[in-house]
């Protein structure tokens, strides 16, 4: 979603220490949204308030990890470069999120399971793939 990377990449550039200052940010770029939406879309991507700022979650730089969409409510699905599927699967599953679930891995391909398409979001932002 196109807000949503504009959400992460005001946070990654700018101070913002409420909603308000956000949404003004995002209406700036031709974002038609709404207080409610945008505290959605913040607990979407994790974002935290820390010493009175928002801050995205820490990205987890995984080598090898292309791309991620999700494919339903409980189902990512995630390339990565031929033959480095098992090793980043396990590298997932060892960081130990609550996001996911469990993984499935073949040669170039991840399937990840995940409780809700909340955490789908929040798990793509944290991973640094773009859906």
């Amino acid at each position: 979603m196109d807000r949503l990377r504009a959400i992460r990449d005001l946070l990654s550039g700018e101070v913002i220490s409420n909603q308000e200052a956000l949404l003004n940010l995002l209406r700036q770029q031709g974002f038609a949204c709404t207080q409610s939406s945008i505290s959605r879309d913040l607990a979407d991507l994790g974002v935290q308030k820390i010493q009175g700022r928002y801050s995205l979650a820490p990205e987890v730089k995984i080598p090898g990890l292309l791309s991620g969409r999700p494919a339903g409510p409980n189902l990512l699905v995630l390339r990565t470069e031929i033959g480095a599927a098992s090793l980043i699967a396990l590298k997932i599953d060892n960081l130990g999120l609550s996001e996911v679930i469990g993984t499935l891995a073949g040669d170039d391909t991840i399937f990840l399971a995940t409780p809700d398409a909340q955490s789908q979001t929040a798990l793509l932002g944290h991973l640094g793939v773009v859906a």
